[in-house]
């Protein structure tokens, strides 16, 4: 073998170890990069570093967490309308202060305060590793309030009704309302004050039905101007159905139709159908 042939050979070998090198190099980096991301949230830099600091004005009972993902946003309220005033780093602990619809009030470990969509909350974990899960609101928090006040506008045998209502939810099935109705028309006035109980027989549906049954007193005043009659007074009876949606967490839609019995101390009982539409504000 010639002298040249030698020292491309000690070339080509010093090219092979250097391309081997580099190629276990660039595994180990593979590998440490892996480990980092196969890193639990509580091991982390940030974690290690701020896990065992607490906010200064820290509220009492709250709960600690861990941010799990990349970055979290913090917004100045609890709306798609308010802007992102900062965000927290994945390991950064958090505490959850309150819920309100789909936003979660959190402070930081510097004290600030800011809101954080529930959707974006899917990777928080615990102090000790434990996953948390925040729940999202459902009509189940809808069926939790017990008191609601409601405004009706409605037929009243073709007179306009306007009527409120007070009504409090004793179990998931069975509620009860006081009513307060005044009817405008165009030959006589009348005023309707009831006590009805309403049966729901699915509260956990979205659009729920429910059935009511009730009485009361109606009072009816003639237009002086056209009838030269006295005021009177009847006891009413009250049947009807109806069917509640849910809007949002404080208000529900509400259509239904009842039908009036007066017993009248005339020959005659009166019957009246009444439709109305109307929303509930719940306490």
């Amino acid at each position: 073998m010639t002298r040249l042939s030698k020292r491309k050979a000690s070339e080509w070998a010093l090219l092979i170890a250097g391309l081997l090198l580099a190629g276990a190099a660039s595994a180990a980096e593979y590998d440490n990069s892996e480990q980092d991301k196969k890193q639990p949230v509580t091991e982390s830099f940030t974690a290690g570093q701020f896990g065992e600091r607490f906010p200064d004005n820290l509220p009492f009972d709250t709960e600690q967490v861990i941010v799990g993902a990349e970055f979290l946003n913090l917004y100045t309220g609890p709306g798609r309308g308010y802007v992102i005033d900062h965000v927290v780093e994945y390991g950064e602990p958090l505490w959850l202060l309150k819920r309100r619809t789909g936003w979660v009030k959190v402070m930081t470990r510097s004290g600030k305060t800011g809101w954080a969509k529930i959707a974006e909350l899917d990777s928080i974990v615990a102090p000790d590793g434990e996953p948390v899960a925040v729940p999202t609101p459902g009509i189940d928090d809808y069926r939790e309030q017990g008191l609601r006040f409601g405004f009706t506008y409605g037929d009243f045998e073709g007179a306009n009704s306007l009527g409120v209502s007070l009504g409090y939810r004793f179990t998931g099935n069975i509620s009860a309302e006081l009513r307060v109705a005044q009817t405008i028309g165009a030959y006589s006035n009348s005023e309707t004050y009831q006590v009805a109980v309403l049966h729901q027989p699915f509260p956990q549906w979205t659009v729920s039905p429910y059935f009511l049954l009730g009485s009361g007193i109606n009072i009816t005043s003639p237009n002086a101007t056209i009838v030269a009659t006295e005021d009177r007074q009847d006891t009413t009876m009250l049947t009807g159905i109806g069917v509640t949606t849910y809007l949002s967490r404080r208000f529900a839609l509400r259509a239904e139709v009842a039908n009036h019995y007066l017993l009248t101390s005339r020959e005659n009982n009166q019957e009246i159908v009444e439709w109305k539409l109307g929303f509930d504000v719940l306490m």
